[in-house]
């Protein structure tokens, strides 16, 4: 099986950055060691972008003591210095090294149409970065036109060393790109031998129709019953053979997703769901679940046509809650 992907590292030298870093060479040697020798060995690059204008600190400091005087002499040490504290990663991994000129969320989603799969750190240099709207992490989950995933930096054990009974949850809203994230978490899941955790949530309306939301409940409920089993049923054909758990919740997407992630090893969502413009919106989920989330997270951008199940092994068994 050719389990193989190229994987693009955004760096700055914040433990944001180091955590992302970390987070992608974990998941190289995931992928390395579950792919047969005749497929390529999964790539990671680590790129630093740099500009005079808004240059991290440790660079526009390096910058000031380096022998050769240069900007991009020193966003080069500053690469070096980050991927010596993070670890070289195995001989069967290969990790390259990218110095380019620009700003950060540009240069990122640029270089991503060459790889698989971009990773970032929830924040960079400032706390104040996690919750502004044009943060780093935020452009790449807006932009980025391949999956993306966000890495927390809270001293969790990276993907390869997390415990295997910590889920992998994916949220579902009956969307092409929440079974496109539907099939790639259990792509995730099966990687590392953890159960999928599937949440469809169908609260958070509006309680101005407090009333009118009682009467029609059950008929909701019914409706939020066949969208997770459908997503379940298309999203997870000719997956592998998975625990899966498939949970349906009466609060808000948001609000069930954040809870969720408390004890999951990955949160994964589509990059907008059925609103279609809910992507650009400050409020939308996938927006909410960066901010928040307590566990790394992935948000997806293809759709359930655009990714391949888990393996074609046997049908996922399934255990409702």
């Amino acid at each position: 099986m050719n389990n193989s992907l190229r994987i693009l590292v955004g760096v700055d030298g914040s433990p944001g950055s180091e955590a992302a870093l970390r987070w992608a060479l974990a998941e190289a040697a995931l992928r390395t060691a579950s792919s047969d020798d005749r497929a390529p060995a999964s790539t990671v690059t680590a790129l630093l972008a740099w500009t005079g204008d808004g240059l991290p600190a440790a660079v526009l400091r390096a910058a000031e003591q380096t022998e050769q005087g240069t900007l991009g002499a020193a966003a080069a040490e500053m690469l070096e210095r980050t991927i010596k504290r993070v670890g070289e990663p195995a001989a069967t991994l290969e990790l390259r090294r990218l110095v380019v000129e620009g700003k950060a969320t540009q240069a990122l989603t640029v270089a991503a149409r060459n790889y698989d799969l971009l990773v970032v750190g929830e924040h960079g240099h400032t706390p104040l970065h996690r919750r502004t709207a044009g943060s780093v992490s935020q452009g790449a989950v807006h932009y980025s036109p391949i999956p993306v995933v966000v890495a927390r930096s809270d001293g969790k054990p990276a993907a390869s060393t997390q415990r295997a009974d910590r889920p992998v949850v994916v949220g579902v809203d009956g969307s092409d790109l929440s079974l496109g994230a539907l099939r790639w978490g259990a792509h995730e899941a099966a990687l590392r031998g953890a159960p999928l955790r599937v949440v469809h949530a169908w609260g958070g309306l509006d309680q101005m129709y407090t009333e009118a939301l009682v009467t029609a409940q059950g008929a909701l409920v019914r409706q939020a019953e066949d969208i997770l089993d459908k997503a379940v049923a298309l999203g997870l054909e000719g997956a592998a053979d998975l625990s899966v758990d498939a949970v349906l919740s009466p609060e808000s997407a948001v609000r069930a997703l954040i809870r969720e992630s408390c004890d999951a090893q990955l949160l994964v969502v589509g990059s907008r769901g059925l609103g279609g413009f809910a992507r650009l919106l400050l409020g939308s989920v996938s927006h909410q679940c960066v901010l928040y989330a307590a566990c790394d997270t992935a948000v997806v951008h293809t759709d359930g046509e655009a990714v391949p199940p888990a393996a074609a092994v046997s049908g996922a068994g399934l255990a409702a809650s």
